[in-house]
């Protein structure tokens, strides 16, 4: 099970290294409930003609005439001509093509850092958005459900706005629990960075602890697969050519062969890890080829639908009304919240994207303003005798 190993590793160091860079979409709630959404990505001038098929179109949604496009290229301002004629594509292209040539010959990828295509959809309601809402059935979140709430609540001076995603944890259906290897808090933290469990660590400290946390995750990952391994080899031990050990015996002993191999984790192979311990070939028959059972299951596995969750991620953007008063441990910059969204977050629990801001109602302010100082007149002010 080499090849999955692999890429389970990959999984291990998720936060460190990402394969792709994460699209922005934003999502700005308006103050009287109606909102819209907006993705942001590196664009192809030939998307910009009005090509929206899915090998040009760069956007996780399908584009249809409910999403208004706009762009930028280079230093100019927002456009909103799309779609553009064949010749202003081309002038496009070959500048992209002349600024490319210097740093590397070759390059025939025509989306550039330097033109950013926006796509927005305008929604009467966040309800509208939960219904309407859909990732293009080709991108692996599209099965995801998503919870979306939003609540507006009037104080009279102040108007409140509470908004909130909901991303479901994912079903990994491994049978033992994270927390036979790590705490409920340290599994968190390596999820999600939350809740601060390095409070009071010094660098030397924190290196320690997280590379034990490490250790921990990947020993439960290897664990895992090796279990499900094990029982597809249990499965199909009548097949085996030459049996070195009797099935009863290679059940007792799935613990001792995984633990006499802690040191290759997580990166080990059960095939050898198997011969190398009864000092034999036999395992291999189960392995020969691709339509044997072993790797059978190794393609089933790398095929089942949370893989492919791991490909993607997005920098998440929130605009509420008002002042913002909490968040879900966003990052905030001015009037927008960010959260990096990936679906490692959603792997111990529902991963929550949330905030509530607050607006001032100055009509209101001022109304009591004038209230106030009838009242008080009123209190000082007699009206004189005839």
């Amino acid at each position: 099970m080499n090849s999955t190993i692999k890429f389970l590793f990959y999984v291990a160091i998720l936060f460190v290294v990402s394969c792709k860079q994460p699209g922005d979409v934003l999502t700005v709630i308006n103050s009287d409930g109606s909102c819209y959404r907006e993705f942001t990505v590196k664009g192809d001038p030939q998307f910009l003609r009005g090509d929206t098929i899915a090998k040009l179109s760069p956007f996780p949604v399908e584009i249809d005439s409910t999403w208004k496009i706009t762009w930028k290229y280079k230093n100019s301002k927002l456009r909103i001509d799309y779609p553009i004629p064949k010749s202003a594509c081309d002038s496009i292209l070959k500048d992209i093509k002349q600024s490319k040539e210097p740093k590397k010959r070759g390059i025939t990828e025509n989306t550039t850092p330097d033109l950013l295509v926006f796509a927005r959809h305008n929604y009467k309601s966040v309800d509208e958005l939960a219904k309407q809402f859909k990732l293009k059935p080709s991108h692996p979140w599209s099965n995801m459900k998503v919870k979306y709430s939003f609540e507006k609540k009037f104080r009279w001076f102040y108007t409140y706005y509470t908004y909130q995603e909901v991303y479901p944890k994912i079903k990994i259906n491994f049978e033992t629990p994270i927390e036979k290897y790590m705490s409920k808090d340290e599994a968190q933290f390596w999820f999600t960075g939350k809740p601060d469990i390095l409070k009071g660590m010094n660098g030397v400290e924190i290196r320690e602890y997280i590379g034990e946390i490490e250790d921990h995750y990947n020993k439960w990952f290897a664990q895992n697969n090796w279990n499900a391994e094990y029982k597809v080899l249990i499965d199909n031990y009548e097949q085996l050519l030459e049996k070195p050990v009797s099935k009863k015996q290679l059940e007792l002993m799935k613990d001792t062969i995984f633990n006499s191999n802690t040191r290759s984790f997580p990166d080990f192979d059960m095939e050898k890890c198997l011969n190398n311990y009864f000092k034999t070939e036999a395992f291999s028959s189960l392995w020969k080829d691709d339509n044997s059972p072993m790797k059978r299951y190794e393609k089933d596995f790398n095929n089942q639908e949370f893989v492919e969750y791991f490909g993607e991620s997005f920098t998440y953007k929130l605009i509420l009304p008002g002042k913002i008063l909490q968040s879900t441990d966003a990052t905030i910059q001015g009037d927008t919240l960010s959260w990096r969204l990936t679906a490692y977050r959603m792997i111990p629990a529902d991963y929550i994207i949330g905030a509530q801001s607050r607006k001032t109602n100055i009509w209101a302010f001022i109304l009591t303003g004038i209230i106030m100082a009838i009242a008080i007149g009123s209190f000082f002010w007699k009206p004189k005798r005839v």
